[in-house]
């Protein structure tokens, strides 16, 4: 029986309806939700200051925390608690290790997209997820053209 679901989001569509799928889930099986987002290594943040734009390292912790509240919003109309994490590190790695620290019975990715070729495609970090989780892995398409 699966008891908890953890979701990774960042700010693309296709994560947050990754993150409608998982609610979803969580919901039709009284599952908890744990929704996680990982602020890559902080190589941006570098680049970010070296350009002149102040405070851009606050500002992406902002971010982070607004996708978060958005998802946990959204959980909530659905019924569903959501518990939040900001991660710092490699995406992957730290979304794999989130998953064994909950316990994650499933865990909720979006299927990348990659912008040159317009057509999803697995992505590396997927990949790694897949290669390396102890639990299933529900990867999400894009949501369909209506």
């Amino acid at each position: 029986m699966m008891e908890r679901v953890l979701v990774e989001v960042d700010d693309t569509a296709g994560a947050f309806h990754a993150a409608e799928v998982a609610i979803g889930l969580a919901a039709a099986i009284g599952a908890e939700l744990r929704v996680v987002t990982v602020v890559e290594d902080h190589v941006l943040d570098d680049r970010l200051a070296a350009a002149a734009i102040p405070d851009a390292a606050r500002r992406r912790a902002q971010g982070a925390v607004a996708m978060l509240d958005r998802v946990a919003a959204r959980a909530k109309a659905a019924g569903v608690e959501a518990e939040t994490s900001a991660l710092s590190g490699g995406a992957a790695e730290q979304v794999l290790a989130a998953a064994r620290r909950s316990d994650a019975d499933l865990i909720v990715v979006a299927l990348e997209h990659r912008h040159q070729a317009r057509a999803p495609y697995l992505g590396a970090k997927v990949q790694h997820i897949l290669e390396f989780a102890e639990v299933p892995v529900l990867v999400v398409p894009p949501r369909p053209n209506r």
